[in-house]
């Protein structure tokens, strides 16, 4: 299994269980083409968005645009953070 295959594979299986480690979150943002070292936010902010937008997969039946694909939900992540890069700190404070 090639590096790809075995991080999309590992990935999903955390989609499943609703978690992602911040290992994950850094491989999968680094998939995407984030430098850590220049990015405006961190891993754990791509973290907590990751967690978040599983809204958007099979947790949220008539949202359901991933199809809990980890990729696909990373990106939603990253779109946002893109715009603010404290997003889901802000998202946690609305939410209380």
């Amino acid at each position: 299994m090639d590096q790809d295959s075995k991080l999309l594979s590992e990935a999903y299986s955390k989609v499943h269980k609703k978690k992602f480690s911040l290992e994950d979150a850094t491989k999968l943002g680094e998939k995407l083409g984030i430098n850590w070292e220049t990015n405006k936010f961190d891993a754990e902010q791509f973290k907590m968005g990751l967690e978040s937008e599983l809204e958007h997969g099979t947790k949220g039946k008539d949202l359901n645009i991933t199809n809990d694909n980890p990729l696909m939900t990373a990106k939603i992540a990253l779109a946002h953070l893109r715009e603010i890069s404290n997003y889901y700190d802000r998202l946690k404070k609305m939410e209380g």
